[in-house]
């Protein structure tokens, strides 16, 4: 018998990104019971969304996990699955390829074979390396109900299929219920640690990690010469952003010893929306920091690191003040360009359209087809 839950599968390990994904889904559909499976450790940031169970990857759920491995590629799925009905993959970069691959990982496959209802939201392709990895991906995505990439680069890596759409960034649908506010006259700051290894970043990164800090640094020393306090909004604790943060902070002391920096030690959601929805100004290094500024309206220069962020910056937005960190520009910084969309309502509205299939299946016939 069929369960009533809709298992999420994502990157649920507190970054913030991934965490405003859940919040923006599990608020959209309030009679929907949501389930996903994470590290003890990560539970916390969680246990605030209403309609969400949590799962802990404790140590019994492992030593189930492991045995029921040895069984089927199913693993844990084949004792679970009974309670779901659904399944939600939500996330950014969540299709990497690792160590030229070439397919679909085993547990992507025994879902949407076991389960008529799998859906992808929110999300870029690659970085790949292998013609391989596409081509067993586009199996993949026809074998499941439906997939909204947020580029239009990804999207037409995959046009031949007709449950494959694109649409803006989940995370400007976020709700702002706030009145309205008087800016604080500080700048937020999103920054990453270039040396942190992570699958979906360019290697060649790490060779700008010390030009990227000056960067930052000379741009802060302006602000605040402008009189600007400064707030660092780590988005990633396992990321290394809390870390870098405090290093920047220590370099920007050393200059402007009497300047009043903060580093948020705290990376929960809503203490980060609230800094960035009150500030002045916004130095987004981070792809959501971005969208933060774009949803609330905050002038900001955008620090770009990889292509998801310039592939959503030329598809709604390439007017947007930023420099591509490893370009052969020079860097210059002008508080006067720094800005922010102007049509944010039209782009909310659109971002919606991620949840189209999602809605299908959950309203029936209620959702028109555009394609019609």
């Amino acid at each position: 018998m069929m369960g009533n839950r809709i298992l999420v599968k994502g990157y649920f390990k507190g970054n913030l990104g991934d965490d405003l994904f859940l919040k923006v889904l599990t608020n959209r559909y309030p009679n929907e019971t949501f389930e996903i499976l994470v590290d003890p450790t990560a539970a916390s940031y969680y246990v605030n969304l209403k309609n969400l169970k949590i799962v802990k990857k404790n140590t019994l759920f492992k030593i189930i996990s492991k045995l029921t491995s040895f069984f089927s590629e199913g693993g844990i799925y084949t004792v679970l699955l009974k309670r779901y009905k659904a399944v939600v993959e939500i996330g950014g970069s969540i299709f990497p390829e690792k160590n030229r691959a070439g397919s679909v990982n085993s547990e992507r496959l025994y879902l949407s074979k076991h389960m008529k209802h799998y859906f992808v939201i929110g999300s870029n392709f690659g970085p790949y390396e292998t013609q391989e990895f596409v081509d067993s991906y586009r199996q993949f995505f026809n074998n499941i109900e439906g997939v909204v990439f947020r580029d239009t680069i990804s999207q037409k890596l995959f046009e031949s299929l007709n449950n494959v759409k694109c649409a803006p960034d989940v995370v400007l649908g976020l709700k702002d219920d706030s009145n309205e506010r008087v800016k604080n006259p500080y700048v937020a700051v999103s920054v990453i640690d270039l040396l942190y290894t992570d699958i979906s970043r360019n290697r060649l990164l790490k060779e700008h990690a010390d030009y990227y800090e000056d960067i930052v640094i000379e741009t802060l020393t302006q602000l605040i010469d402008r009189g600007l306090d400064v707030k660092f909004v780590p988005f990633s604790k396992i990321q290394n952003d809390t870390q870098i943060s405090d290093k920047l902070k220590q370099k920007l002391l050393a200059l402007r010893k009497n300047a009043n920096i903060e580093v948020l030690e705290e990376c929960d959601t809503e203490t980060i929306l609230k800094v960035i929805k009150d500030s002045s100004y916004l130095l987004s290094t981070r792809y959501h920091a971005m969208i933060l500024g774009w949803v609330y309206g905050i002038k900001q220069q955008v620090l770009s690191y990889s292509d998801k962020t310039q592939n959503v910056i030329n598809d709604l937005f390439p007017q947007q003040y930023h420099y591509i960190i490893g370009s052969e520009n020079e860097y210059s910084f002008d508080i006067k360009k720094m800005n922010t969309v102007h049509h944010i309502e039209a782009l909310k509205d659109k971002s919606e359209e991620q949840f189209y299939y999602l809605d299908r299946y959950l309203y029936k016939d209620s959702v028109e087809d555009t394609n019609e």
